[in-house]
């Protein structure tokens, strides 16, 4: 019973995720550095299952963001997940500044990263991520996001 009720919640979540990952907005949110693709997406924990977001210990909440990163190994045949080190930071524009404290998540041989921060209505925010993935390979990016306050 166990293992099926960690089945369904692990569909759940990855199925939400594909959703993420289907639509048109998604399309741009990766960048290419060297040999790595990192996957990367924003969203309001508002948008979670309860029951996802009791498995993961994540606050739902309109005024809390979610970010989520893959990694994959382009040199690799089908571009498989490669674990990583994964340090970031959030900023507001007036410059108000906190770190991201990232939680791996496996489930089967997808590997992603997980983080959350407290977020106003209408703020944008840059995040600057810093990686090591395994294999010694590093990469930083950069991107903003405009955090509207929204529920499902």
């Amino acid at each position: 019973m166990r293992n099926t009720t960690a089945l369904r919640h692990t569909m759940t979540l990855m199925i939400g995720l594909m959703s993420l990952i289907m639509t048109p907005a998604w399309a741009g949110q990766f960048k290419e550095v060297g040999e790595l693709e990192v996957h990367y997406n924003t969203l309001s924990t508002a948008f979670l299952t309860p029951e996802i977001a009791k498995q993961y210990d994540i606050s739902r909440s309109g005024y809390r963001g979610l970010v989520n990163i893959a990694v994959l190994d382009t040199m690799q045949l089908g571009k498989p997940a490669v674990s990583a080190d994964i340090q970031g930071q959030v900023k507001n524009l007036v410059g108000n500044s906190r770190d991201l404290e990232f939680t791996e998540i496996r489930e089967g041989e997808a590997i992603y990263y997980i983080a959350t921060f407290a977020a106003d209505d209408e703020e944008t925010y840059r995040f600057h991520i810093d990686l090591n993935a395994e294999g010694n390979r590093s990469a930083s990016f950069d991107y903003n996001y405009t955090f509207y306050v929204d529920t499902p």
